[in-house]
């Protein structure tokens, strides 16, 4: 049913001749019935014909004609088939078996049947379509493998068994038309005849709601209606109706409107002047500014270039929509081009099967790099070999599109998907992967599992920190572009000093490098804890300007001796302290003294013997920088270094900076 409100119509005469009295009398009744449109009675006798005896091309070539008349082409494509292989004397066969094997993905048998019309077929028309959908099938394999920015869902909580279609979204409500709940078959196809519901969503679950039909003055009795839109202002309403078969009245499908009353209820619909009598009228679309109405026709009007066209009318100072003008080329083709759509950026949607497309309808776009329009196919996932059609935009991201596919999700006939333009959902983590190394002087380098690891910024401060697992592995998650040091902690260990800290940086990855979705941008990192008993790393204690007492950074170098000298009693150690150059000679040789006692001091009261430490002050004597000007000059020279005074331990290594 689908994209296409049906509409009765009369056909041509049927000629057959018919092998036994059963199989004739069914085929004269599907006969009559598919004359009047009523396709989905005519196949059931053409069915019974061919149980009967009834000849085989015909009856096979007349139900796949009657699927591709009510727009179920893929359900044709085996009775095409089993027509031409039984020798059936229409000639189009080929053709719209061509048409039929490229709905169901079978592109290479497609392309060797439009081959054979055109060697073998006089329809002008048809050879020419025949002949644009070979260069179309050439142009598949770069549509296919392009990559697409597309994600979709079915939205299984508004889509049956029926047909649901033609999506529309209007102020958190999804307008959509559906077979379901329908009292009266449409005899084409022998499914119900279409109503407008609106779908409201309740935020329980993804995508979870109620649908509810419009009121009966839109949704009427034995008749079509579909494919609704709504102003900007919630104050009118466009969609089309198709006939009901009645006698009276219009023969076809046409566009109506209907205007919100001051009760808060839409009018009874009244039928656009646009409208074609004799035609099919439906598919209506704004545009911005809602100055122009866009709608899909296959009326016989100049300009006209295939079955179904889109045409556009423009409003006029009487708030009238104007003659309508086919759009043409290169947006309308040979074939059927309909549902146009605006989203809110300006780009021009719409649905066709006459450029190159994956089977049936495909949705295409009206691209623009620097002036210069093409029209695109929207590619997969979007598109596939069955129709895809109707895609309307909730917002730049965000949208909706019918498909009959069978996969997906699918619940039966047309269902509506969610569709997200994931190109801009792309993010980028970037993260230090490292791994912690343990050092000894019979291993220069082992994994280490269990040592702590902290994250430093360029200032010093502690960012984060972490532990190694069992594989000595360890990560944190950063700011590109920014610098960092990593220091690791562990007992029986000692880290790098800070003096030693090497600097990294994670550049940034430009965007258009990113793939879509999560990116982790990883850099390898180490650390090395080198074994205490082995390696000792001792930082010089600093002090304030004429000032001996302990400073708290002064005290954690401390606490570096005083386990060194636990784990090692038989180590004996002088602390040898220092001033700067600034004051007298005298007064800094006794300030230095102190300073070296109160080192010693520290170290006492944290459990060493006095008698394994000595004390002495140097003054000024010797400066690490000479000649100092700047405060931090300074500063380096107000220290307490260390050294060792015996020989006890032929094993470790112990370096003072």
């Amino acid at each position: 049913m689908k994209r296409f409100i049906q509409a009765i119509f009369i056909l041509g005469f049927v000629a057959f001749v018919a092998c036994t009295p059963k199989s004739a009398k069914y085929f004269a009744q599907a006969e009559i019935q598919y004359k009047q449109a009523e396709y989905q009675h005519a196949i059931e006798n053409y069915q019974q014909s061919l149980s009967e005896g009834g000849d085989v091309a015909q009856c096979n070539y007349y139900i796949a004609e009657c699927y591709r008349r009510s727009n179920r082409i893929q359900q044709a494509e085996p009775y095409y088939r089993k027509a031409i292989e039984a020798g059936v004397k229409d000639e189009e066969a080929h053709f719209f078996y061509a048409n039929a094997l490229k709905s169901v993905g079978n592109y290479e048998g497609a392309a060797t049947q439009y081959k054979q019309y055109i060697k073998t077929g006089s329809n002008f028309d048809y050879i020419n379509r025949a002949k644009k959908e070979l260069e179309n099938l050439k142009a598949l394999e770069e549509i296919v493998a392009r990559p697409t920015y597309y994600k979709i869902e079915n939205l299984s909580a508004l889509n049956t068994p029926e047909a649901e279609y033609a999506p529309f979204f209007f102020k958190d409500k999804l307008y959509f038309t559906t077979s379901r709940d329908a009292e009266k078959m449409h005899s084409a196809t022998g499914t119900g005849f279409t109503n407008i519901y609106e779908f409201i969503f309740d935020g329980v679950e993804k995508f979870s709601g109620q649908a509810m039909p419009l009121p009966d003055n839109l949704n009427t009795e034995g008749a079509h209606e579909a494919s609704c839109i709504i102003t900007k202002d919630g104050k009118t309403m466009i969609f089309a109706r198709g006939n009901s078969g009645a006698k009276k009245g219009p023969t076809d499908v046409d566009l109506y409107k209907t205007t919100m009353g001051s009760d808060g209820k839409w009018t009874d619909p009244v039928m656009l002047a646009i409208s074609d009598a004799d035609a099919w009228d439906a598919c209506p679309a704004l545009s911005l500014d809602e100055k122009t109405l866009f709608f899909a026709s296959n009326r016989e009007a100049e300009g006209a270039l295939g079955n179904v066209d889109i045409y556009k009318a423009t409003l006029d100072e009487k708030g009238e929509w104007s003659n309508p003008v086919n759009v043409g080329a290169p947006i309308n083709t040979r074939g059927n081009d309909m549902y146009p759509c605006v989203n809110k950026d300006g780009v021009f949607y719409f649905s066709s099967d006459g450029h190159p497309s994956l089977g049936s309808l495909d949705i295409f776009y009206i691209k623009n790099e620097g002036g210069k329009l093409s029209i695109e196919n929207i590619g997969k996932p979007i598109n596939t070999s069955y129709d895809d059609f109707g895609l309307v935009w909730k917002d730049s991201l965000d949208g909706y599109f019918a498909s009959n596919r069978v996969d997906d999700g699918a619940k039966g006939d047309d269902d509506i998907y969610f569709v997200k333009n994931t190109y801009w959902d792309r993010t980028a983590k970037y993260i230090v992967d490292g791994t912690s190394f343990g050092r000894s002087k019979a291993n220069p380098k082992y994994i280490l599992p269990g040592a702590t690891v902290y994250l430093f910024n360029e200032a010093g401060d502690t960012l984060q920190s972490t532990v190694a697992d069992a594989d000595g592995k360890f990560q944190f998650t950063v700011e590109p572009d920014k610098k960092y040091f990593l220091v690791s902690h562990m007992d029986k260990y000692f880290s790098h000093i800070k003096e030693e800290w090497e600097p990294f940086t994670i550049a940034s990855v430009p965007f258009k490098d990113l793939k879509i979705g999560e990116n982790e941008i990883k850099k390898s990192a180490e650390v090395i804890l080198i074994k205490r008993e082995k390696i000792v790393f001792v930082r010089n204690i600093l002090y304030d300007y004429d000032k001996w007492n302990i400073r708290e950074d002064a005290a954690k170098e401390l606490d570096v001796i005083v386990e060194l000298m636990q784990a090692n009693p038989d180590i004996l150690i002088e602390l040898g302290s220092h001033t700067d150059e600034r004051g007298s000679a005298d007064y800094n040789r006794v300030l230095s003294q102190k300073r070296a006692q109160s080192a010693v001091d520290y170290i006492v009261a944290h459990g060493i013997a006095k008698e394994r430490i000595t004390a002495k002050g140097y003054g000024e004597d010797d400066p690490a920088i000479k000649g100092a000007k700047t405060e931090e000059d300074h500063q380096a020279n107000r220290r307490t270094t260390f050294k060792v005074l015996n020989n006890f331990n032929d094993e470790l290594q112990i370096k003072s900076h």
